[in-house]
């Protein structure tokens, strides 16, 4: 039975952990410090509770977090994966761009553990998405994960180096995650100057597949833009290069900041983004 290790049972990882736990994987993560939420995704998806230093034994370890923490967690485990007479394999699934994943892997392969890029791009294993979301990996070790395929998760293994896996969940979440970001900035600014109805009756006739999707994207995203924000910076340091995009980036990192404070606030973007889904009222004006 193969044991998979895991830095956290986020959303993603709960998710993930359950269809190995069905497969017939044994799944371990240190929970004696997560929330209760936390620990109640851990349960329901088999997770068993190890210590840090336990993780090792693992064959394989999934860093799955937000892409923030990727670089200190690996921090956090080099100590015991150093110690440990059997390297696991490291797989860093992380948002974060080549750059910062070329730190993560730094940090791991000075332990002498084996280390593989990865990204998931879709959503996590549920009704949303029965079929569970893409897993790339690459790097010299990424043939080594083709046997999860066995253990129900949809593997994807790309001939190219480590940082290849990150640009690609860069590339993707840029262009996904930033349509719904500039186009919720300008549907907020519509609702805002009292052009919202207006604005809604023009897409409705001409882009009816972009409205059709913000009517989902849109409210999917808000509890979501605390998160999103350091994607998005990370995004920016992929695009650092011959276009300004890196500079487009960072602003979608503050949009997600200031709609995340907003949610904790008095909802004021929260609720001109709503209005401009509602189709019989006027337009919201901010005072």
């Amino acid at each position: 039975m193969k044991t998979l290790a895991f830095a956290a049972p986020g959303a993603m990882g709960a998710a993930v952990a359950a269809v190995l736990s069905q497969h017939g994987a044994r799944v371990i993560s240190p929970l004696s410090q997560r929330s209760a939420d936390s620990q109640q995704r851990a349960h329901a998806a088999h997770i068993i509770d190890a210590p840090e230093a336990a993780l090792c034994d693992a064959d394989i370890i999934f860093s799955i977090v937000p892409p923030e923490f990727a670089l200190s967690w690996a921090q956090q485990m080099a100590p015991h994966l150093q110690a440990a007479a059997r390297k696991p394999l490291y797989v860093d699934c992380n948002a974060i761009s080549p750059e910062t994943l070329q730190q993560v892997a730094a940090v791991i392969e000075a332990t002498g553990t084996p280390f593989v890029d990865g990204a998931i791009i879709g959503l996590p294993p549920g009704e949303q998405n029965p079929d569970g979301p893409r897993f790339w990996f690459s790097g010299p070790h990424a043939s080594q994960l083709a046997e999860l395929s066995d253990l129900g998760l949809r593997v994807r293994i790309m001939s190219a180096e480590n940082g290849a896996a990150s640009a690609l969940k860069m590339s993707y979440a840029g262009i996904n995650k930033g349509i719904t970001l500039l186009v919720s900035a300008m549907l907020i600014n519509a609702s805002r100057v009292g052009a919202a109805e207006a604005l809604h009756e023009e897409m409705t006739e001409s882009q009816p597949q972009i409205l059709k999707r913000m009517k989902k994207a849109a409210p999917d995203m808000l509890p979501k833009a605390w998160r999103w924000a350091a994607e998005m910076d990370e995004i920016a340091t992929l695009n650092q290069g011959e276009l300004a995009t890196d500079r487009l980036y960072q602003a979608l990192g503050e949009v997600c900041r200031q709609l995340a404070a907003d949610r904790r606030g008095d909802q004021r973007l929260s609720d001109l983004l709503a209005a401009f889904f509602q189709p019989d009222a006027e337009s919201a004006r901010a005072d």
